[in-house]
């Protein structure tokens, strides 16, 4: 083939041309018999003009013997096809110069050639022009303009190939035909309705143009087969006995077919389907004639074609889409059956090589042969009240009944419903409702005296209690899954409701309910369970729809049920109670009713202080609160915390399920404490700052260890403490809380503890001191603790000098003694590694050490001469000496003369040379006084002082 891959034939009308519906006669409707379009009296020779035209911007010689033997091949084709009555004939012969061009589309390039030519159509004549392209615009091999049946134009490429079959197809257009179409369904349907506008009832059907191979008027091919019976008597060709038309078909009858390219009368049928009114062509395809060629293999059977206006369609055994241009499975072969969409059965009984037998059965037929058995069988339906009826949903028919009816489908057979189930059943929409058609007969003797039929959307099942009630889709599965009515839900007591909030929908039985929604499925709901859901809300609560079924062997006798928002439990110690969201969650992860808390006993209950919720078990509790989450709390931790109010109390809400260790204590966190529990010393709470100090310190795995009381309020100043394994905590408004332990808690309690001078602690004990002490402030002071002394608590003016000196890393070190007062004149002392420090309310506090110390002590400290300290001491002396000063003198120390005390006259006299500066030097001796006559003196390094009452001082030498 030249030209385009694909075989392409245009044509138009003149006028526009005949239309009609699938399977009628054009310009008619559906119902009209007739097919006959042009008369059988249609005749005459139609004269052709024949012109070769050279286009504008392409030359080409054109064959104009080839052009006028195709005109001859078509004439001879449509003399037979009309019985001798049309021809054409070439009266004409022009060669031409146009201005049409290449590039022009077809229409216009033939317009431009029949304006140059001055041609106009009148009756039996035809313009035939043939242009110097070999192909025309689109690829078309051709194209066609018809006038009424009588005269039209041609218009033709270079000869070629398919010529002499192009142009016998576009004089069919000449003469008034449309093309041969084939059914094309994605679904392979066979025969398809159409709907009130005129559209397919299956939309994956379409029409195939050109589709028909088997026709002359489909797509072009080398041969030219016969134009189908439909064309045929469209277009009133032959002789008028072809065809036998048997009416409109409500019986079955069987017909003989012969070659229709042959010459036999009634060589095909045409038949009307009772219940569409569509008109169907039944015909023999065999390789006879002009059939030679294409009618062979599975194109060679008998074709089943339908009038699609002025065209054709052929309704193939297999109709999805196929390759390429050419079907080659046209035909029906013995022993298939086609059936119309309305149920018309068209059974090829046999083919031979003259002819083939089919049988037609209407759908009437064919259901009254099926509905009779059925109705001689069911005693109950009594006499028909009407005859068979065709034309319901996929294909149905059925007959009434005194008692009921019988309805019949390709798919279902014929049975019959009768009674209150079939009343029902028509309550639900027949056939058009949900159930769709019965597929089988009633049944009786179930429980309780109870029937059933069964219909392809569900069931429907009757007792005197319940009446008849369907069942259908995921609502009668879930049903079935529980034993239909067998089971413990019984029989169904309402029909499916649906419109519930998701798209749900329900169904009441004896014994429960089926809920299903798109999210959840179908599951049914009984009993105890059932109960505790309505109350709740049903499928509005927060529950939702249940998502299983009930579950039960749980330990103590148990069951269950899950819904989309949660679970009811259920167990003859508790009844049913629901558990979800956070509360339902923390019961998971402790086991469920396995685990410590057991069976839910009550609902949640909400409004509690801070928005919290609560829901109790056999167990304990569950608490809930947006802060905090949800956690369990029992047992003596519970009871603890229930002294303490609860969640209105200081420690609020659990924040932590309760934890025990390998030690066999037990924790449990609370949004302001925690409660501790041992054997030995029970459930105790911590709370608030000392829930935070013994936080911060490691809680029961830090030094204080656990708690041994609970805490303790009303102390000194507004305090609070609480007693750990290790050590207490105290709190009080003014310092906060902090924990004391080991020695230096020993120290601060046998001083009285807050109530002492120390007061309340400040600080944490802080160690890394100078030999590894460690310390800690208080209010009134501070404890030091070393290795070597032990815990010292020092204040006041004594803990002030200490501080001046450096406190431990001065010359005095740790203190060693506590503070010791009752001294003359109202004084107090404290001792520490390095010495002492000495208070007296007109001295203050002063420290002694080292030899001047030593001196001081020799000389009854402040019960001696001397008196307390009035000044620290000083060194820097001449010769590296220091000196301290008391109330009653002073203590000089050097390295050559160790320490001795002056005072009274002597020291003055010694302080009137100039002290250790002077000529006397450091005193080398202590002074001596002769007790009898009172005399003093005082040996220096460079001489010495005496002192009498009579005398005064002397200096010697």
């Amino acid at each position: 083939m030249e030209g385009s891959d694909q075989p392409f034939i245009a044509h138009t009308f003149e006028n526009p041309p005949p239309v009609g519906k699938k399977g009628a006669p054009a310009s008619a409707a559906a119902t009209a018999r007739t097919t006959e379009a042009y008369s059988l009296t249609r005749s005459g020779d139609i004269k052709v003009r024949l012109v070769l035209v050279q286009l504008a911007d392409k030359k080409a010689t054109i064959a104009q013997a080839a052009a006028q033997a195709s005109i001859s091949t078509s004439s001879n084709y449509w003399k037979r096809m009309s019985n001798g009555r049309l021809s054409m004939t070439v009266t004409k012969v022009e060669s031409r110069n146009s201005k049409a061009t290449s590039t022009q589309r077809y229409p216009d390039m033939m317009n431009t050639i029949a304006g140059e030519l001055g041609w106009t159509p009148s009756p039996n004549t035809a313009l035939v022009v043939f242009v110097s392209s070999p192909t025309l615009s689109d690829g078309a091999y051709g194209a066609g303009w018809s006038y009424q049946g009588t005269s039209g134009r041609v218009i033709m490429p270079l000869p070629a190939r398919l010529t002499n079959s192009v142009l016998t197809h576009e004089f069919g257009h000449v003469l008034g035909l449309m093309h041969a179409n084939s059914l094309q369904c994605g679904s392979g349907a066979q025969d398809v309705g159409t709907t009130s506008n005129g559209s397919f009832a299956d939309s994956s059907c379409s029409i195939r143009e050109y589709g028909d191979s088997l026709d002359l008027m489909g797509i072009s091919q080398l041969t030219q087969p016969a134009i189908s019976s439909t064309l045929w008597a469209y277009g009133g060709f032959g002789r008028g006995d072809e065809i036998v038309d048997a009416g409109t078909l409500n019986g079955m009858r069987k017909f003989t077919l012969k070659a229709w390219a042959g010459t036999d009368a009634n060589r095909a049928v045409k038949f009307t389907d009772p219940v569409s009114g569509e008109s169907y062509f039944l015909e023999l395809r065999l390789p006879v004639s002009y059939d030679t060629t294409e009618a062979v293999d599975l194109n060679r059977g008998v074709k089943i074609v339908q009038q699609l206006g002025a065209g054709s369609l052929i309704l193939l055994p297999d109709s999805r889409p196929f390759a390429g241009y050419y079907n080659p499975r046209q035909t029906w072969q013995a022993g298939q059956t086609f059936t119309t969409h309305a149920g018309t059965r068209v059974s090829i009984d046999s083919i031979t090589s003259t002819s083939a037998s089919v049988t037609v059965e209407s759908i009437l037929s064919i259901a009254g042969r099926a509905i009779g058995p059925v109705a001689a069988a069911t005693p109950a339906l009594g006499s028909p009240t009407t005859a068979v009826a065709c034309g319901l949903k996929a294909g149905g028919c059925y007959r009434s009944f005194q008692g009921g009816s019988i309805h019949w489908t390709p798919n279902t057979g014929a049975v019959a419903t009768v009674g209150a189930i079939g009343a029902a059943w028509g309550a639900l929409g027949y056939e058009n409702g949900k159930l769709g058609y019965p597929t089988s007969r009633q049944l009786c003797g179930l429980t309780g005296g109870g029937c059933y039929q069964t219909f392809q959307g569900g069931t429907i099942h009757w007792t005197a209690a319940t009446g008849a009630r369907a069942t259908g889709g995921a609502i009668r599965a879930a049903w079935a899954g529980v034993g239909y009515e067998n089971g413990k839900l019984g029989y169904p007591v309402t029909n499916e409701i649906c419109g519930l909030t998701g798209g749900g929908c329900y169904q009441r039985f004896q014994g429960g309910t089926i809920h299903y929604s798109p999210a959840s499925g179908a599951v049914a709901t009984w009993g105890a369970i059932r109960a505790t859901w309505a109350s709740l809300g049903s499928e509005k609560s927060k529950l939702g729809y249940p998502t299983g079924k009930e579950t039960c062997g749980l330990v103590n006798g148990g069951c269950y049920q899950t819904f989309q928002g949660g679970t009811i439990h259920w167990s003859p110690g508790t009844g049913a109670v629901a558990t979800w969201g956070g509360i339902r969650g923390v019961w998971g992860k402790l086991a469920y009713e396995n685990g410590r808390l057991g069976y839910p006993t009550a609902n949640e209950v909400c409004g509690l202080v801070n928005g919290g919720c609560s829901q109790a078990f056999q167990g304990g509790v569950i608490y809930y609160a947006p802060g905090a989450g949800a956690f369990a709390s029992w047992g003596p931790i519970r009871k603890a915390w229930g002294a303490q109010g609860y969640q209105n109390g200081k420690l609020g809400y659990p924040s932590s399920n309760e934890s025990c260790g390998q030690s066999g204590s037990c924790d449990q966190s609370f949004q302001g404490g925690l409660i501790h529990w041992t054997a030995a010393a029970g459930a105790i709470a911590t709370s608030g700052p000392i829930w935070t100090a013994w936080a911060s310190l490691g809680s029961s795995q830090g030094k204080l260890g656990y708690p041994v009381a609970r805490e303790v309020c009303g102390l000194a100043n507004g305090g609070c403490s609480q007693a750990f394994k290790g050590g207490s905590i105290h709190w009080s408004p003014a310092t906060g809380a902090f924990a004391t332990w080991g020695g230096i808690r020993a120290t601060w309690v046998g001083l009285g503890s807050e109530k002492s001078k120390l007061g309340y602690p400040t600080g944490r004990e802080t160690c890394g001191l100078i030999n590894g002490g460690c310390y800690q402030t208080f209010q009134g002071g501070t404890v030091h603790w070393s290795p070597a002394t032990g815990a010292r608590a020092t204040w006041g003016g004594i803990r002030a000098t200490w501080a001046s000196l450096g406190y431990e890393k001065g010359k005095l070190g740790y203190p060693t003694g506590k503070e010791t007062c009752g001294l003359i004149n109202g004084g107090c002392y404290q001792m520490f590694q390095g010495g002492t420090i000495h208070w007296s309310p007109a001295t203050g506090a002063v420290a002694t050490w080292g030899g001047i110390r030593a001196t001081w002590a020799s000389l009854s400290y402040e019960k001696g001469k001397l008196g307390y300290p009035s000044g620290k001491e000083t060194c820097g002396l001449t010769g590296g000496g220091c000196y301290q000063t008391f109330q009653g003198g002073s203590i000089h120390w050097s390295l050559a003369t160790g320490a001795f005390a002056t005072s009274g006259p002597i020291r003055a006299t010694w302080g009137s040379l100039g002290y250790e500066k002077g000529r006397l030097g450091y005193p080398a001796a202590a002074e001596t006084c002769d007790p009898v006559n009172g005399s003093c003196s005082q040996r220096f390094q460079n001489g010495t002082i005496t002192w009498s009452a009579a005398q005064g001082s002397v200096v010697l030498p």
